[in-house]
């Protein structure tokens, strides 16, 4: 079976945002909507697999940098990736993701993130977890905190004009928090132009926090569910809280759990650990479920660690194992601290031995090698493991607020 894999052209894009969406949803999109997509797409970062001149898989990347400890890296964002179910078990997505790989090191980009659809796939090609997400589930009639907030106003804000303050506040927190993406605006105009109802909710709305000084937060979300008389409450969805201040972000929560005729709250991808738990005074009132979020790759190991910044002086041997990207594969000597750091090849005995996904798990530091060390992912001693803990420590812990 012969099978072209290269980029789609614009002519093109009609097909291969119907092939994803068919693969997701059974569903072509509407024309309007296949249009929005082909006007916000980075042409030259699709990918098409054709069989007999018609595509039956596709992958794209958005061009991005990830807030890092300390610092910001380049990250090729992997999205749209599909296969059809005729062309599944063939090798396709082996291939796409072999030739993504070698483009991103082709440009530079020392990192790779993405969502998974299925958590199993990516693993095996040098991706592993490295932000977890809890889906929180809120009592709204549970739901008093343990000390009274104040401060700063809250005004609802027309998505018409939401996008220039919504990315100010977002870019100015996302300097603290490793795991944090950068938007591309046409993922803001995808969110605002075209984020309508989600089955059995209604609009999004956005209400905004000022505390005087200008915008410091903002909630993005959806009422839905309401039953009528005989079930009057519904559900508050929030899609998206972003602050950069305490007061901001205590205010924006407890605005989400006043709003008249809920029942619960509920908000999807937020921190494994939210400070909101702690705020609440019935801590029962919350349930959370936990699962991955953003997936890493480190495209260029040496790059990589060389680009963050790390909570204690040290120095480490790190032999990694690499099947898919055998430029990472052997011995890296990492020298770094808050200041910077530095990362060569090196001969000398390696104080760790572990898996390229595993090294991509830690770098964040979401994850701690002692921990993989439990499980038989991470070889080292405990000296060794303490020292690596310390180092890649990540204060607050890392967290992807969005998805691509």
């Amino acid at each position: 079976m012969t099978i072209e894999l290269r980029p789609v052209s614009k002519d093109e894009l009609g097909a291969y945002f119907d092939r994803l969406l068919l693969t997701f949803t059974g569903a072509r999109p509407p024309a309007a909507r296949r249009q929005w997509l082909s006007d916000h797409v980075e042409l030259d970062r699709t990918l098409g697999a054709f069989h007999r001149g018609r595509l039956v898989a596709t992958a794209g990347a958005w061009t991005m940098d990830l807030s890092v400890p300390g610092a910001t890296v380049p990250m090729a964002g992997v999205t749209r990736v599909s296969v059809a179910p005729t062309h599944r078990r063939q090798g396709l997505l082996r291939r796409m993701m072999r030739a993504q790989l070698d483009e991103f090191r082709r440009r530079q980009e020392p990192l790779a993130g993405l969502y998974a659809s299925e958590a199993p796939i990516y693993g095996r090609f040098g991706y592993g977890v490295a932000t977890w997400h809890a889906h929180l589930n809120i009592a709204r009639a549970q739901s008093g905190f343990v000390v009274p907030i104040g401060g700063g106003d809250v005004e609802e804000l027309a998505l018409s004009e939401a996008r220039d303050v919504l990315s100010r506040v977002y870019a100015s927190a996302r300097r603290v928090h490793p795991g944090a993406p950068e938007v591309p605006d046409a993922i803001w105009r995808r969110w605002l132009e075209v984020s309508g109802g989600e089955a059995r909710h209604g609009d999004l709305q956005c209400v905004v926090h000022d505390s005087g000084s200008g915008p410091d937060g903002y909630v993005l979300y959806q009422v839905g569910n309401r039953g009528g008389p005989a079930n009057p409450l519904g559900t508050l969805q929030v899609r998206s809280l972003i602050a950069t201040t305490t007061a901001a972000y205590a205010r924006l929560w407890r605005y989400c759990l006043d709003v008249d005729l809920i029942g619960t709250v509920r908000a999807r991808e937020r921190r494994q650990f939210e400070p909101l738990l702690t705020l609440l005074a019935d801590p029962r009132a919350a349930s959370a479920r936990v699962e991955d979020g953003l997936w890493l790759r480190l495209v260029d190991v040496g790059s990589a660690l060389a680009g963050r910044r790390y909570s204690a002086e040290d120095r480490l041997v790190l032999e990694v194992a690499d099947s898919f990207c055998d430029w990472n594969r052997g011995r890296w000597e990492l020298t770094g601290g808050p200041g910077g750091a530095e990362c060569t090849r090196s001969s000398k005995p390696a104080d760790l031995t572990l898996e390229a996904a595993a090294l991509a798990a830690c770098y964040l530091g979401g994850t701690r090698f002692s921990d993989l060390a439990e499980t038989g992912q991470v070889e080292g001693s405990a000296a060794a493991l303490a020292r690596a803990d310390a180092m890649f420590a990540s204060t607050p812990a890392p967290w992807c607020p969005i998805r691509f």
